[in-house]
């Protein structure tokens, strides 16, 4: 999903109120079993202001609750500006195929700024494996970009039925992706 604010708080700083919408338009669609989210790779702008109001928007729609595990939300990339949800993604689709949430090698120290406990979240200090659910685990990948845009993407685990394209005979019996863009849909 994507959203925009329509006006933006500056680079380093998202909206709050933006971000919660987008992710309550994602995570409260029937079809989305949030109880398979294991996992959300945050934007992550390493700013004193801009992760306490990025963790804020996570954890008040997608925290677990007293009694249950706080769900694993990390991002150790940086600040890549346009770059970030892209890189997201990758990192996403690496935990996904090994099943393990790296640790934020530059974390010194958290920041006091954000309550974890009370959003039910956690950043992962040592190489933690990717908790278990039920069924196929969902892996969130949070961004933003100038003007206010909001950008959310769920992952799921690709199921072990689905053959490779490796397994495909010839080049030729290959599927591979063609992607088209236009203006409007009856372009």
């Amino acid at each position: 999903g994507v959203n925009s604010d329509g006006r933006t708080n500056g680079i380093a700083l998202p909206n709050g109120k933006a971000q919660k919408r987008l992710l309550q338009s994602i995570y409260d669609d029937p079809a989305v079993d949030r109880t398979r989210v294991a996992y959300l790779e945050a934007h992550g702008t390493g700013t004193a202001a801009g992760d306490p109001i990025e963790t804020k928007s996570i954890g008040q729609v997608l925290g677990h609750g007293k009694g249950e595990a706080p769900l694993l939300v990390k991002a150790n990339l940086g600040h890549l500006e346009t770059g970030s949800g892209m890189a997201g993604i990758a990192k996403a689709i690496a935990v996904l195929r090994e099943h393990q949430v790296p640790p934020n090698i530059l974390l010194k120290k958290l920041n006091p700024a954000i309550d974890f406990e009370g959003l039910g979240i956690e950043v992962p200090q040592q190489m933690t494996p990717l908790p278990a659910v039920a069924g196929a685990p969902l892996v969130g990948v949070n961004s933003f970009g100038f003007g206010g845009t909001n950008a959310h993407v769920l992952l799921e685990e690709r199921p072990e039925a689905v053959p490779t394209p490796a397994a495909a005979a010839t080049e030729e019996e290959r599927i591979l992706p063609f992607l088209i863009s236009a203006r409007s849909a009856e372009s």
